[in-house]
């Protein structure tokens, strides 16, 4: 395919390659059909059955292998039949010839976490190499970020956007949905960022050649989370590890084929990429004498956090010559707080104004944590013990040690308020920022686009 000079002409396709991108049948989708029965519960369970009748081995130990199979079922590790009893219909196109391009999935967790980690390597992307085509697929809502940047974006609800939609049926979408873009883009590498891989997904770039399969993948996992299952991550040929407070791992990793990619943590903001100091104090009416703290602890998406918002403001209102801008997450309800001494700031991403702040009162997550570190922004951390996977509380507990950050892990009014008033102090806040520049590291987004650019 030629492209026009002018790049007006990239997307199209030539007549001859239409001819080669519309099958002259429906096999494709047949042969993608039938592998999601055979990846249904109903029929791996009911074919275990029929098999185990006919070998009477096999039906003495049914009492224990059906309930295996179940567990298995539910951990997304079980898997019916082999791809040569389906794949004979019906080869999926290859399509050896790829274009300059790559296609990012960032899914939607319980914060930006995901989509900002790829946004962060796309746009040094971008800088590195003006050709190249980014195109992003996720279930994130919030796709305005992208627009902005100019990046093609693809969008698919999450499940549970849908009222009672079977997981099954939803991965299927994804599978389609996933497929098309991929026929149409070709793209040279696929990056996933997100805690576990749909099967959809996985379905979609089995049988994908010539186009690298990339998990971008955050570490620092709670103690009891679960591995993932060695078929999962055998779909990437490699794990981009982005680096974290503390490199240690606190599960073991099944046995894998993917190769290990490490960088420095990854984030949005860098030093050239911050708002001018006292632009947002000006947009919002706040005097240059007030000291500003700035009050984000996520979207509540995990568990209730109103009363440790108020604990904060209550704490922080005893001090007159305090300012807070209360961080209103665009994933979130609207919230509305009284009071002179608060602000709203309803953006994306708030780290852009960290100059204007003298200190902060942040939550554990992977994004904040390290954009106040980098930013040098003296910060009380209130690590968040319900995630899923991550481990925020120790990831807090490396930058406290260091001297940088003052923890509260159990939150109460009277904790809260010590916290703020040692904070409060000039002296405390100037000793935070200086600490704060041992533990600093180079943004891992340019060494993973570096690492991108090499492999393309």
């Amino acid at each position: 395919m030629e492209i026009d000079d002018s790049g007006e002409d990239s997307h199209l396709l030539s007549q001859e390659e239409k001819i080669n991108f519309y099958p002259k049948d429906d096999s494709q989708k047949i042969t993608r059909e039938l592998r999601n029965i055979r990846q249904s519960p109903a029929y791996m369970i009911g074919k275990h059955i029929s098999d185990t009748y006919r070998r009477p081995l096999k039906m003495a130990l049914l009492p224990i292998s059906l309930p295996l199979l179940c567990f298995k079922i539910v951990r997304g590790t079980a898997v019916s039949g082999k791809d040569s009893d389906y794949n004979d219909i019906s080869e999926i196109d290859p399509q050896p010839i790829r274009r300059n391009s790559i296609v990012f999935f960032p899914t939607n967790g319980v914060g930006f976490g995901h989509f900002t980690r790829t946004l962060a390597v796309a746009r040094k992307l971008k800088k590195l190499d003006d050709s190249l085509e980014i195109v992003f697929f996720t279930t994130m809502p919030t796709l305005h970020p992208l627009s902005e940047e100019g990046f093609l974006t693809y969008h698919l609800p999450s499940r549970y956007k849908y009222d009672d939609m079977e997981p099954r049926i939803w991965n299927s979408l994804v599978e389609e949905l996933l497929l098309t873009v991929f026929s149409l883009h070709r793209p040279k590498m696929f990056i996933f960022d997100g805690a576990f891989p749909y099967r959809g997904m996985l379905n979609s770039i089995k049988d994908i050649e010539n186009m690298a399969k990339v998990w971008l993948r955050r570490g620092m996992f709670r103690q009891d989370s679960k591995p993932i299952p060695e078929e999962t991550i055998n779909h990437f040929d490699a794990i981009i590890r982005p680096g974290d407070s503390s490199p240690s791992e606190k599960i073991a990793e099944v046995k894998h084929n993917a190769a290990i990619i490490g960088c420095n943590p990854i984030t949005l903001i860098d030093e050239n990429d911050l708002a001018p100091a006292g632009e947002l104090r000006k947009r919002l009416g706040i005097p240059a004498s007030a000291i500003v703290c700035y009050l984000q602890l996520g979207a509540g998406r995990i568990n209730d956090i109103s009363n440790e918002i108020q604990f904060t403001l209550d704490a922080l209102s005893r001090h007159s010559q305090i300012i807070t801008v209360v961080g209103e997450s665009i994933l979130g309800e609207r919230i509305s707080f009284s009071g002179d001494s608060v602000r709203i700031l309803r953006d994306y991403p708030n780290a852009m104004y960290f100059q204007d702040f003298d200190f902060a009162v942040l939550a554990g997550g992977y994004n904040s944590y390290h954009e106040a570190i980098q930013a040098s922004l003296p910060t009380i951390c209130y690590p968040n013990m319900k995630t899923g996977m991550d481990d925020q509380l120790a990831r807090t507990k490396a930058a406290q040690e260091s001297g940088c950050m003052i923890v509260v892990k159990n939150r109460n009014k009277s904790t809260i308020g010590a916290a703020i008033d040692r904070i409060a102090e000039d002296e405390v806040r100037n000793k935070m920022r200086i600490f704060s520049k041992a533990i600093q590291r180079k943004n891992g987004a340019s060494q993973i686009a570096e690492w991108i650019v090499d492999n393309l």
